[in-house]
């Protein structure tokens, strides 16, 4: 605003000054004076049409110089007690100098450095040249731009909940992997310490899936506890699983088979909070995905129904049944589970790059289950205990929620089959799935996190507005329409993020 007064301050002056001169020749003779009347008039509308085309670009130099100083100071303020002041100011010098162009005539004028806490302010000037307004002697205006950041001394813990279902296969997924890469780089350069970044990645499809090291965790169904275990509520009755059986003990008993660490939903609503598993609630505990054998002749058959061994005689058919002892085929318990495990919590900025990387796009979505699954990757209570407590004040917790697609559900996953009632209720699956979408966001943001979501192309108005309104404000809601759209989504995100902030 202060550059704009002054220059139209000079401009102001540059006109009257202009418009005295023409009149002095004419001031004796009154022949001409709709001539003059005319000249008079003509040229302070050239000079002012010349004036808003040379302030258009002279806001556009001070722009792009405002922007380099505070991306200079967002880059060195956490360098502050590693550099001393003369690194810093080089530092800033090469930074705004390599994100300007030549043409602004820009210079970093003043940088000074602060300690306990972090500051770093900077000062520039800079000088854009005239086009028009040199016809009137007006060749160049002069311009200030400063900056401030101070570091903060709080901790972030960041859950990136991310697409890996079929549609993100190619280059959404390839763009996907940059921006999640390139988020992860700026928040890494931009911590004081390690000790004050960590980040969860959460990939997810129909399903998400732990390591299968958790086998013996206590949070699990290790005692078929869930009145989920069995299936038993299935109409077909083909489908269920033995009466007394325990889906650990069954991943057991098959031969060359394990448990390869995919989970299902619990039990509503317990699927939509992240309460840890507590005997007095016996759905509260956290089933390990099993596919069930279909029967003999179907496609997903991949034992023979027939009971074999000791299977025929109680107990053990009750437990076991035809699984006994069986070596399945192709499709097997294990059947949909080949998500890519969540990373929990790390300060090892290496690991969640690497598995970035290794992600990989099959199945189909289920937002809810990502989104609560990045909820536990931040709490600090089981499954997932790696998260600072939410009582801690010198901690800030973000979920970063991001889909290219609608929720959708078939064959077996997260609630089973269909018909077995996990997901029913009034309106579609689909519209089912969209609410818990909503009360696991809403758990995350009564918890304190604060909540972002992508909405990456075009994946229908419903889903679009169930993400706005999963994120905490609507300005933290992203719909990217391409692959750069979404990478650049991404650094505003983490510009957002980063535990550092920009003070004038």
């Amino acid at each position: 605003m202060q550059n704009l007064k002054a220059y139209v301050t000079q401009v102001g002056r540059a006109i009257g000054t202009r418009t005295n001169a023409i009149g002095i020749p004419f001031n004796r003779d009154e022949s001409g004076s709709v001539a003059l009347i005319f000249a008079l008039s003509l040229l302070p509308l050239l000079m002012l049409a010349g004036a808003a085309v040379d302030y258009s670009r002279l806001s556009s130099d001070r722009a792009q110089v405002q922007d380099a100083l505070d991306a200079a100071a967002l880059a060195v303020v956490n360098k502050v007690p590693t550099m001393t002041d003369g690194e810093i100011r080089s530092m800033v010098e090469a930074y705004v100098k390599a994100n300007i162009p030549s043409a602004a005539n820009a210079r970093v004028r003043l940088v000074t450095v602060e300690r306990n806490p972090s500051k770093v302010k900077i000062w520039a000037e800079g000088t854009t040249d005239m086009s028009v307004m040199k016809m009137f002697n007006f060749d160049s205006f002069d311009y200030e731009a400063k900056s401030k950041a101070v570091s903060s001394d709080k901790a972030i813990e960041v859950a990136m909940v991310l697409d890996n279902s079929g549609s993100m296969g190619g280059s959404r997924l390839r763009g996907l992997k940059e921006a999640a890469t390139g988020l992860v780089n700026v928040l890494e350069a931009n911590q004081q310490s390690s000790e004050d970044l960590r980040i969860a990645l959460v990939p997810f499809n129909h399903l998400v899936r732990v390591d299968k090291g958790y086998k013996d965790a206590t949070w699990l169904d290790q005692h078929a506890k869930s009145a989920l275990h069995r299936n038993n509520q299935s109409p077909n009755g083909h489908r269920r699983l033995p009466k007394n059986s325990n889906r650990f003990e069954l991943f057991e008993t098959l031969k060359n088979t394990e448990w390869e660490g995919c989970v299902e939903a619990r039990k509503h609503p317990y699927d939509v909070n992240d309460n840890p598993p507590v005997s007095k609630f016996k759905n509260s505990y956290y089933l390990p995905y099993f596919f069930p054998d279909d029967r003999d002749g179907r496609r997903y058959s991949y034992i023979s129904d027939t009971l074999s061994g000791s299977a025929s005689y109680n107990p053990n058919k009750d437990r076991y049944g035809k699984y006994y002892q069986k070596t399945p085929s192709y499709y097997g318990p294990n059947y949909g589970c080949y998500i890519q495990k969540i990373t929990p919590l790390t300060k090892n900025m290496n690991t969640v790059r690497a598995d970035i990387n290794k992600m990989r796009a099959g199945g189909w979505t289920n937002i809810h289950m990502g989104t609560i699954w990045g909820l536990r990757a931040l709490s600090p209570q089981a499954p997932l205990t790696e998260g600072a407590p939410y009582s801690d004040k010198q901690t800030i917790k973000f979920l970063i929620v991001m889909s290219d697609g609608a929720n959708t559900y078939s064959g077996y996953g997260a609630y089973g089959y269909t018909e077995d009632g996990r997901i029913s209720g009034s309106g579609s699956t689909t519209g089912q799935m969209n609410s818990r979408t909503l009360k696991a966001c809403k758990a995350a943001k009564n918890a304190g996190v604060q909540v972002y979501t992508i909405a990456y192309g075009n994946l229908g108005s419903k889903t679009t507005k169930m993400l706005r309104k999963c994120a905490t404000f609507e300005e933290n809601a992203f719909t990217p329409k391409s692959t750069k759209d979404m990478i650049d989504v991404f650094k505003k995100i983490a510009a957002a993020l980063n535990n550092v902030r920009l003070t004038e």
